[in-house]
């Protein structure tokens, strides 16, 4: 377990570039970490005490995620964006043009990732690959479980459990 942590440490440092996933090993250290971190978010109560009145990329992306209305060139600019920087900001403009340096709140990659699944244009592998790393950034730093919405992330877990059942079969 330690030593797929190790990895994926190595490998978001890295952006994910020269990854070897056909290890069996590393598939087995990946099933088993995520056992244990669907036990660590379980046992950390959510708390929402995190200031996101001005982090602009979570009150889309919730807003988003609430009323079910999704704009899907703004997502897919969000997905893209994640994709190239492994991270968000906490402010872009109408063009998503940086305006701060201040990375997003944890909260706004769950949301992306359960946006993304909703997109028609993006295919299962990428969606797949996108969800794989959200969880991935989420998993590695232990003490921010407890800003995470449990029952939201529960959810994107089991999505990437299908997707990964899917693409399997």
């Amino acid at each position: 377990m330690n030593e797929y942590k190790k990895n994926i440490k190595l490998l978001i440092k890295n952006k994910y570039r020269e990854a070897k996933y056909h290890d069996k090993n590393f598939l087995n250290d990946f099933k088993n970490f995520r056992e244990y971190f669907k036990k660590e978010i379980i046992r950390n109560p959510f708390q929402s005490n995190l200031n996101t009145k001005e982090d602009t990329t979570f009150l889309e992306l919730k807003n988003y995620f609430e009323k079910k209305k999704y704009n899907q060139a703004r997502i897919e600019s969000f997905y893209k964006k994640f994709e190239v920087n492994f991270k968000l900001k906490s402010k872009y403009n109408k063009d998503l043009k940086l305006l701060t340096n201040k990375e997003t709140c944890f909260q706004s990659y769950i949301y992306l990732g359960h946006l993304i699944v909703e997109l028609k244009r993006i295919d299962i592998f990428q969606k797949l690959n996108i969800i794989l790393k959200i969880l991935d950034k989420l998993s590695v730093n232990k003490k921010n479980y407890k800003y995470y919405d449990v029952s939201l992330l529960l959810k994107l877990i089991k999505v990437e459990k299908k997707l990964i059942n899917k693409i399997l079969n």
